[in-house]
C-alpha cells in the first residue's frame, strides 16, 4: 500500500458504511412520507441504524487513533442534547417495547405580511392526502383576506413533539457525520476511499460542522405547498446555494479588478466589507441579486443567492433562509441586495407596518443595502444611493448606516433565533 492509498483508507469502514446506509433511508423515509405504514417501517429501519454507528465505533476503540479525546467528547454532548437522548431511547423502544407513538398533523400559515403571521395546526387532514390537495382544500373553506397560506404535512413523535421527523433524524445524521469526520482527521484521513452508492449524494463525504446536508433540505420542500390569495393561484420561491468554484473565482477578479482586503470579525463587523463588494458589482454591472451571507462567528459557512418576483415570494424566501439559518446552525446572517427605497411615513413609524411597500410609491429611490444581525441581538446596515446616467451608468453614493430595514426583512430568521433560544444541541 502506497503513503497517498494509507492516507485515503478509511479507519472505521463498519461505522462509515452505516451512517451511509442511514443517509440512504433518511432519503427512503422522505419518499414515504405520505405512505404511513410506509412511513412507520422505514422509520422503525432507520433509528437503530442511527443509533448502531456510536456501537460499532466503541466496538472498534482500540484502533481508532484518539478515540479516547474525541469520543468522550461527543458523549457528553450528546448527554446534553435533546435529539441525541431521544434517538437512544428511541432505539430502546422500538426492539423491546413497541412502534414510535406517532403523530400526523397539518401546520398551516397565513402571512399577511413580513410581521403579521398565525400559525396553526390541524389532523383532519388524512395523511395519504398530498400538500397541494390539502391547500386548495384550506383555501376553498378558510380563504382570508390576503397574503399567502403556507400548508406544510408534518410527522412528529409524542415523546418529541417540537421536531418534525425528517428534522430530528436529520440532524442525528448530521451529529454523527460530524463525529465520524473528527475521526478521520484524528487518523489523518481527508479524503476518504470508500465507494459512493447509486445515489448521487450517497458519498464518503463527511461535514465536521454538524449541519444538516444540503440534500435533505432541498427534499423536504415537497413537503409545503403556498397560495398568494389575491392572486388565487399557487406560488413558490428559489433559494440557490453558491458553492465556491475557483473558476469562477478568477473570473470575477478579471471582470472586476482588486476586490476589498478579506474582513476580520463577524457579520456587523463585516457590514462595510460587504457593502464596498456590492458597490464593486453594482457599478460594473448595474444590476445586484439579493446574495445571504451565514456566519456562525466570524466564518462563513454559506453563500447563496434568493430569487422571487413578487412580495409574497419573495417573504416565502426569506422564509426558506430562515429555516437554512437554522440547519447550518448559523448565528450571523448578511443580506446584500438592490432594492426600492422610500422612507416611512410617522404614522407607519408609530404603528410599526408599512401601508404601502417602497416600490408601490411614487418617491420611492433606488438603493444598495446590506444589513446583518446576529443571534445575539446585534442588528448593523448601511444604504448606498444608485443614480442612473443619461448613457446607463451606475453610481453609488457614499454608505450611510441604517437599521430600520433589518426588523421587516429579516422577521423570518430573528423569530427563528427567538423560537429555537434552547434548541442549539
Amino acid at each position: 500500500m502506497t503513503a497517498e492509498e494509507a492516507a485515503q483508507r478509511c479507519p472505521m469502514p463498519g461505522a462509515h458504511r452505516r451512517l451511509m446506509d442511514c443517509h440512504a433511508q433518511w432519503h427512503r423515509l422522505h419518499e414515504e412520507y405520505f405512505d404511513p405504514h410506509g412511513f412507520r417501517i422505514m422509520l422503525n429501519a432507520l433509528v437503530p441504524n442511527l443509533r448502531n454507528v456510536t456501537w460499532l465505533l466503541q466496538k472498534q476503540k482500540k484502533e481508532l487513533v484518539g478515540f479516547d479525546d474525541w469520543y468522550p467528547r461527543f458523549q457528553q454532548q450528546s448527554g446534553s442534547s435533546e435529539i441525541m437522548r431521544w434517538v437512544v431511547k428511541s432505539r430502546n423502544r422500538i426492539t423491546k417495547e413497541a412502534d414510535l407513538e406517532l403523530h400526523s398533523e397539518l401546520q398551516i400559515v397565513w402571512q399577511q405580511d413580513w410581521l403579521q403571521r398565525v400559525l396553526g395546526t390541524s389532523a383532519k387532514f388524512p395523511p395519504r392526502m398530498t400538500v397541494r390537495e390539502i391547500l386548495n382544500d384550506v383555501v376553498r373553506r378558510y380563504r382570508p383576506p390576503g397574503g399567502t397560506v403556507t400548508v406544510r404535512r408534518r410527522w412528529v413523535d409524542a415523546a418529541l413533539p417540537e421536531w418534525e421527523l425528517l428534522d430530528a433524524t436529520g440532524e442525528v445524521y448530521a451529529q454523527l457525520a460530524a463525529l465520524l469526520a473528527e475521526g478521520h482527521q484524528a487518523a489523518g484521513v481527508h479524503i476518504c476511499d470508500l465507494s459512493a452508492r447509486d445515489e448521487e449524494c450517497v458519498t464518503a463525504h463527511l461535514k465536521s460542522s454538524g449541519t444538516t446536508p444540503h440534500c435533505m433540505l432541498v427534499a423536504k420542500d415537497d413537503m409545503e405547498a403556498h397560495f398568494d390569495v389575491l392572486k388565487g393561484v399557487q406560488i413558490e420561491s428559489y433559494n440557490l446555494t453558491i458553492e465556491r468554484d475557483e473558476d469562477g473565482t478568477k473570473r470575477a477578479h478579471e471582470r472586476y479588478g482588486k476586490r476589498p482586503e478579506p474582513h476580520s470579525g463577524d457579520p456587523i463587523d463585516a457590514v462595510p466589507w460587504h457593502m464596498a463588494n456590492a458597490r464593486l458589482l453594482m457599478e460594473k454591472d448595474g444590476f445586484h441579486e439579493t446574495f445571504a451571507f451565514l456566519y456562525r462567528g466570524d466564518k462563513i459557512v454559506q453563500l447563496g443567492t434568493l430569487v422571487f418576483d413578487s412580495q409574497g415570494t419573495k417573504i416565502l424566501s426569506f422564509e426558506k433562509l430562515a429555516n437554512q439559518v437554522k440547519a447550518m446552525k448559523a448565528d450571523g446572517i448578511v443580506v446584500t441586495s438592490e432594492s426600492w427605497f422610500a422612507k416611512p411615513t410617522g404614522k407607519e413609524e408609530e404603528l410599526g407596518t408599512l401601508f404601502f411597500p417602497a416600490r408601490d410609491r411614487l418617491d420611492r429611490l433606488e438603493a444598495l443595502t446590506v444589513y446583518a444581525a446576529t443571534r445575539d441581538g446585534r442588528r448593523a446596515g448601511q444604504m448606498s444611493m444608485v443614480t442612473r446616467g443619461p448613457n446607463g451608468q451606475t453610481t453609488c453614493s457614499d454608505p450611510q448606516d441604517v437599521e430600520y430595514a433589518v426588523a421587516h426583512t429579516l422577521a423570518p430568521v430573528l423569530r427563528m433565533w427567538d423560537e429555537t433560544g434552547q434548541m442549539t444541541s
